[in-house]
């Protein structure tokens, strides 16, 4: 063979058609193309996997009109009628107190005394809280509404419990544990000592309870007053303490107004009387109003605040 037929011979074999070429090139893109797809498809079906539901925070869904009427009325009527001019000098005065004794040479540590409590006040009475006088900053408002029920057939059986725990979910609009980072949603309490002549032992559930904040304590105020209140029939209000009562004790200091009502009154709340059937038996249940005043009168201006939402008080 010469040297040119063996040169002709190698590039017939190297030589590759056009269509050729393409056709090679489609089914290897086509390959590249398949393994690309299966792979997002497997990256698409991790991240599914992998994905939660994020964290879903609702705003404002209506108008609060309790809130509306307390920050436009009846905030400016609360600061007119408890204003007193000299309370903030009684407040430095106490401050000014407290701060002296507390830098004043305290007695030496006996080895008897050392790495033990401090001992309780004499008496047994508690602490006094520091009166703070009212300003244009501090107008006595609400905190927190705490709602509080007890189930006493719970003690016998546990599924008693949970006609208390609807009541209060369907009320408060509160689930069990779900009131995410406001508050902790309906709660179940359990007992702390036991009592023989009921049955009871420490640490059995029989109450349940639940706070409410915010915009759902305004929303349950204006149920309490619009529906469940003007249907109480011979309702003259909450009573009130007698005259004679002390101005100084613990919750006269406090701030907190505390009633109840009947499980035949819990029945009238609108969102308990559309679904009446579902409840066997409605307990009643109590109502811990927390306002931010205390100190001297701190409940007199709580009461004064609650009725200005339109709560009666009557006195015997």
């Amino acid at each position: 063979m010469s040297l040119r037929t063996a040169v002709a011979s190698a590039s017939r074999a190297a030589y590759v058609s056009p269509l050729a070429a393409s056709v090679r090139y489609a089914s290897s893109s086509a390959a590249a193309s398949s393994s690309s797809s299966s792979s997002s498809a497997a990256t698409a079906a991790a991240a599914e996997q992998a994905w939660t539901v994020p964290e879903v925070h609702l705003g404002p869904t209506h108008q609060v009109r309790y809130r509306d009427h307390y920050n436009n009325s009846l905030a400016s009527d609360l600061l007119y009628m408890t204003y007193n001019h000299r309370a903030s000098e009684t407040a430095d005065k106490a401050v000014a107190t407290a701060v002296a004794k507390a830098a004043a040479e305290q007695p030496k540590v006996t080895g008897y005394e050392a790495n033990r409590p401090n001992a309780k006040p004499r008496g047994n009475r508690p602490v006094k809280q520091v009166t703070k006088g009212i300003t244009v900053e501090r107008i006595p408002e609400l905190e927190s509404i705490t709602l509080h029920t007890m189930v006493k057939a719970a003690i016998g059986s546990k599924h008693q419990l949970l006609t208390g725990i609807m009541l209060l979910r369907a009320i408060s609009g509160e689930s069990f544990q779900g009131g995410g980072r406001a508050s902790t949603g309906v709660q179940v309490v359990v007992s702390r000592n036991g009592a023989a002549a009921f049955k009871l032992r420490a640490g059995m559930p029989v109450a349940a309870k639940v706070e409410l904040r915010g915009d759902a304590m305004y929303d349950f105020i204006q149920s309490l007053v619009d529906f469940v209140l003007p249907r109480i029939r011979e309702f003259p209000g909450i009573e009130l303490p007698a005259a004679s009562a002390s101005k100084t004790s613990p919750s006269a200091l406090s701030g907190v107004v505390s009633f109840g009502v009947s499980g035949q009154a819990a029945a009238l709340f609108p969102q308990v009387e559309a679904n009446l059937d579902n409840y066997p038996r409605i307990p009643g249940f109590h109502m811990h109003f927390k306002t931010n005043a205390k100190g001297k009168d701190a409940q007199e201006f709580a009461r004064t605040l609650l009725s200005g939402f339109r709560i009666p008080f009557h006195r015997k």
